[in-house]
């Protein structure tokens, strides 16, 4: 193909010469390409995001419409087919109606990942959707009296716009949200999955219910005085019965997967802890204990876990959780211990309260030995202690004042006369044993408290006395664990409902597939009359039905999931969204599950990330992901926790008010004044909320500053996995860096087009070529006769440079080669952080650095008295500020796109790119644009920079030498960069060399006297140290 270019004037005239592709006949064809811009000189950065927004959508539009095409399926793009495939994802928004900072921060990290892995040449897919259901939807409907899917639809809407506007690249076509029918159908299907596998029961529960709203509410919803979070009514404890999820099923596998997790990194070490205590699995024994009634009724053993079976001699009372069955028989005519179980949802969990059963004692069972002593014989008192929790063992603990710290706080708050039996001891002979008042804690040896194991150690002492209570039938050892069955039943509407219909005939029977959605019924009148409770129970029309098995009559389920259920599978959803067979199809699990990275807060490390892992792994085991074994079943190669983000905070400092902005006279940012009294606030960072007045709006952050200056910022101010403490006062240090670099440009871009177009090459070469164009300059100027001349200042004529002409080219190839290796640098730094440790406060760090150098280096010239100046190469400031926007793109997109459309010498018209994609299709690259024509299309169709080798190949010829006399700073000198293969003797005789060389060595460093001081002599020196090659050298004299 030949390709013939000329340069007019005003513009670029690009011939290209077509072959017979189009026809079979010879045409010439002739695109002009303007080059007539002018480039604002305001930078309107919020502008910049409204331009290129619509660009990036228009863009979007045009690549679905060439999908439909009939020239797309003449030529598909290979690349996109052999690319390798990366899963990004952020945690999932609840559409509350506002974005707040938290939202902003963790879906800027979201898609900067994304864009920049993008540019790396990966597929990426990075998807959003909705968490839709959920209580806040349906109380805000009650409230409003509008049905909850009008509230929620609305808030989607709007929240939608302020993610585009926080200038975020999303897989748009890929969206759902979790009250679509065309989900929780699927959400369903998974259900019955579950229950087909046995992975699901209905059993009676304790619940906290709110008899006012008639619903079940979670324990956050419940205050420290035991009432509820909205009705203000006292929480009742009720039994119902609700459904569970078997995930104890998988509990080895959940603890066993965190090992795999924590390698290289792959989760954080605070998640995986978080996760492992949740789990708890604890070994050690089960214990019964015989109970003793007084009031001729008959109790079963109380049976505990302990995992310190060595301290049952220093067993002083029994304590049972609240859900205790002998603590529920005995509420039944115990009205003071009823009273007492209704204090309970109001006390702080490590209350020492506790309330002492009458008339029933617990034995030890160690008691009916005869070796025992006397002491441990006794009967035991048993108490309800709100410490207690039913979820550990069987909601029954030992206590054991003497060697666990909660058992010494309740024991000398309820028994605090009693002495406390100390069992254990540090050493055999109990000479070293713990404080009065402290218990002992730690294993050790055994005291004679202990009858016949006394001198044995914990270890012997547990062994033995397992085995004794086995022989006995009294214990054995045991595994316990912490995690519980899932309940996922709510008695609330909006939910995904629960696919069973309830037979008399036939029991729970699951909805056949082919009647799936079970779709919520409208229920309008409910939201209207504000009423509460679940309406389900009232929407007779839809409860009653016939029984799927036998034809009968029977009722649906009216309870709901869980919300946690839809967030514990939507990831596996996004790869095949808009499959109505499946919930997603095998082929799109194993091409894109697991997600290889994970994005989201660490609130949610326990629950949503546990209850993920458990359904993941439970697919695995089904036909659903057929690869899902070879990764465990874990759903999340890599999960990223960012931290919160606090606000500024005014109290006042008599009150201790929490003040608006507006009650703060903010005119001297830095010196804020309380306006009614006069007096400073005190000033504090604290988890934004409406109560604190703390609380920023991002929209007008991103209005009044710019998306890609408020996302910079946010990623400037702290590490990803901190708490970021929101100033905007340093907002204006963001704005300037893009200024000063947009306003470089502007005043380059003229110099820049000459040498794209005439300048072909890289800088690499380009650095060989110049080397021996230095090198042949050096010989040159060695030939008798050779001058060398330079235009005159005044551009009259030229004037001999032949004394200087060396040193100052020297010079400015010195500059060139530290720009650039301030380049290579800073993309091995910067991949390495967007890549591996997610260090993107310092990539900001990075990138204004070399800002500075990359305007240094233009900047820079040696002034001459006759000639022109001597400048560096523009060439390299050119591909410099190229390197610099591409490592700036996926932090601010419309910032680095501005910029890469100014720089750009080349810009083909719509035309152009028109013609050359309909034609390219057929023939690949058949019409090409003008050379360097990539920089004609966006940034992002450019590849990230990777380093090119250069960076030692540039290694300065001068280094900066700081001399030091006996420990103190003397001067500064510049030197040769030190030989590579110098070493001991002979680098430190080279470096003291080149020292004495310089003037201010000769006049500073040997000896005589400077302005009446005696000026030391380096020669004499008793000792020379060399520090990094020669960068620090001292003297000690």
């Amino acid at each position: 193909m030949k390709r013939t270019f000329c340069t007019c004037v005003r513009r670029r005239i690009v011939w290209l010469e077509l072959g017979k592709s189009l026809g079979g006949s010879q045409r010439q064809i002739s695109i002009l390409v303007n080059r007539n811009y002018k480039a604002s000189l305001d930078l309107n950065l919020p502008a910049l995001d409204r331009k290129w927004r619509l660009r990036w959508e228009r863009q979007r539009l045009q690549r679905a419409l060439r999908r439909f095409s009939p020239l797309w399926t003449l030529k598909e793009p290979e690349e996109r087919e052999s690319r390798e495939k990366m899963y990004i994802l952020p945690m999932f928004p609840y559409p509350s109606g506002d974005l707040h900072l938290g939202h902003l921060r963790v879906y800027t990290i979201s898609d900067v990942l994304a864009r920049f892995r993008r540019m790396q040449g990966y597929d990426v897919m990075h998807p959003i959707g909705w968490d839709a259901f959920g209580l806040p939807a349906e109380n805000a409907a009650i409230e409003r009296g509008i049905d909850p899917a009008t509230w929620t639809k609305q808030n989607i809407k709007k929240m939608k716009s302020q993610l585009q506007a926080m200038n975020g690249f999303w897989d748009w076509d890929r969206e759902f949200a979790t009250c679509d029918p065309s989900f929780y159908k699927h959400t369903q299907r998974l259900f019955l999955l579950l229950h087909k596998a046995g992975f699901v029961y209905q059993a009676e529960s304790v619940v906290n219910y709110d008899p006012v709203d008639k619903t079940v509410l979670a324990n956050e919803q419940v205050d420290v005085n035991g009432f509820s979070w909205r009705s203000g009514i006292k929480v009742e404890q009720r039994m119902l019965k609700q459904w569970f999820l078997r995930i104890s099923e998988f509990r080895q596998e959940l603890l066993d997967g965190l090992k795999d997790l924590s390698k290289d990194g792959a989760w954080p070490e605070r998640v995986l802890a978080m996760q492992k205590n949740w789990i708890g699995k604890s070994s050690g024994a089960r214990i019964k204990f015989p109970v003793v009634a007084y009031d001729q009724q008959t109790h079963s053993d109380i049976e505990v876990f302990t995992t310190r079976p060595d301290t049952l001699f220093g067993v002083q009372y029994v304590a049972l959780a609240s859900t205790h069955p002998i603590v529920q028989g005995l509420a039944k005519t115990d009205a003071e211990l009823q009273a007492f179980l209704d204090t309970i949802p109001a006390l702080p969990p490590d209350s020492k309260v506790g309330y002492i059963l009458p008339h029933v004692r617990a034995l030890n069972p160690l008691a009916y030995e005869a070796s025992t002593p006397d002491a441990t014989k006794a009967s035991l008192p048993i108490y309800v202690a709100p410490y207690v929790l039913d979820d550990y063992g069987d909601g029954a603990v030992m206590g054991v004042p003497g060697h666990d710290i909660r058992d010494h706080s309740f024991w000398k708050h309820n028994r605090h006369h009693d002495p406390v039996r100390v069992v254990i001891s540090q050493s055999p002979d109990e000479a070293t044993t713990a404080l009065s008042n402290e218990p002992f804690v730690n294993h050790g040896h055994l005291t004679e408290h202990s009858g016949p194991y006394a001198g044995q150690t914990t270890a012997e002492a547990t062994t033995k006395i397992v085995a004794l209570l086995e022989s006995k039938g009294f214990g054995s050892k045991a595994e316990t664990w912490r995690l519980r069955d899932w309940l996922i039943s709510r008695q609330r509407y909006w939910g995904t409902p629960i696919p069973i219909i309830h037979c008399d005939e036939c029991g729970p029977v699951p909805v056949p597939e082919d009647q799936l959605p079970v779709e919520l019924p409208p229920v309008e009148g409910h939201w209207g009359e504000g009423k509460a409770g679940n309406p389900l129970d009232h929407a007779h029309s839809w409860v009653n039905t016939s029984c799927p098995s036998c034809g009968g009559a029977a009722k649906r389920d009216t309870d709901t999931l869980d919300t946690f259920v839809d967030s514990s599978w939507y990831f596996m959803r996004f790869p095949d969204s808009k499959n109505e067979e499946a919930p997603f199809s095998p082929e799109a699990a194993n091409a894109s599950l697991p997600v290889d990275l994970y994005i989201g807060g660490v609130e949610h490390a326990i629950l949503h990330l546990l209850y993920a892992r458990f359904i993941s792994k439970f697919v695995a085991t089904t036909p659903l992901w057929p690869n899902g074994r070879k990764f465990a079943g874990e759903p999340f190669k890599q999960v990223l926790t960012q931290g919160m983000v606090h606000g500024k905070t005014y109290t006042d400092p008599a009150s201790g008010r929490f003040l608006k902005s507006e009650e703060v006279d903010l005119t001297d940012p830095t010196n804020p004044v309380v306006i009614t009294s006069g007096e400073r606030p005190n000033i504090s960072y604290e988890k934004m909320s409406k109560s604190k007045y703390n609380g920023v709006d991002p929209g007008i952050c991103m209005a009044k500053y710019g998306a890609d200056v408020t996302r910079a910022h946010i990623l400037f101010q702290a590490p990803v996995s901190e708490v970021l403490e929101w100033d905007e006062e340093k907002i204006a240090g963001i704005t300037r860096w893009l200024r000063r670099l947009y306003d470089f440009i502007q005043q380059n871009q003229k110099d820049w087009g000459p040498i794209t177009s005439m300048m072909g090459g890289m800088p690499k070469s380009r650095f060989i070529a110049t080397q021996e164009v230095m090198e042949g300059l050096e010989r040159g100027m060695k030939l008798p006769n050779m001058r060398a001349a330079r235009p005159r200042r005044d551009g009259k004529g030229f004037v001999d440079v032949t004394g200087r002409m060396k040193e100052n080219q020297l010079k400015c190839f010195e500059e060139d080669k530290k720009l650039w290796r301030a380049v290579q640098s800073t993309i091995k730094n910067v991949t390495e952080s967007y890549s591996k440790t997610y260090s993107l406060n310092t990539i900001v760090s990075d990138l204004m650095a070399l800002t500075n150098a990359l305007i240094d280096h233009g900047n820079f010239a040696i002034k001459d008295a006759e000639a022109q100046d001597w400048r560096t190469d523009k060439f390299f400031t050119y591909h410099a500020t190229l390197e610099l926007l591409k490592m700036m793109a996926p932090m601010t997109p419309a910032f680095a796109e501005e910029c890469w459309y100014l720089a750009s010498p080349f810009r083909p018209g719509t035309l152009t790119v028109t013609l050359a994609n309909i034609v390219n299709r057929i023939r690949p690259r058949t019409l090409v644009y003008p050379e360097n024509d990539q920089r004609g299309k966006s940034i992002f169709d450019q590849p990230f920079p990777t380093t090119d080798g250069t960076f030692e190949m540039l290694a300065p010829s001068t280094q900066t030498c700081a001399v030091q006399v006996n420990g103190r700073l003397r001067l500064v000198v510049e030197i040769p960069a030190a030989p590579a293969d110098l070493k001991g003797e002979e680098l430190e005789k080279w470096v003291v060399d080149k020292i004495v060389a310089t003037e201010e060595g000769k006049q500073r460093l040997l000896g005589g006297q400077e302005k009446g001081n005696h000026v030391p002599d380096i020669k004499k020196a008793k000792k020379v140290i060399i520090v990094k090659g020669g960068k620090t050298v001292n003297f000690v004299v």
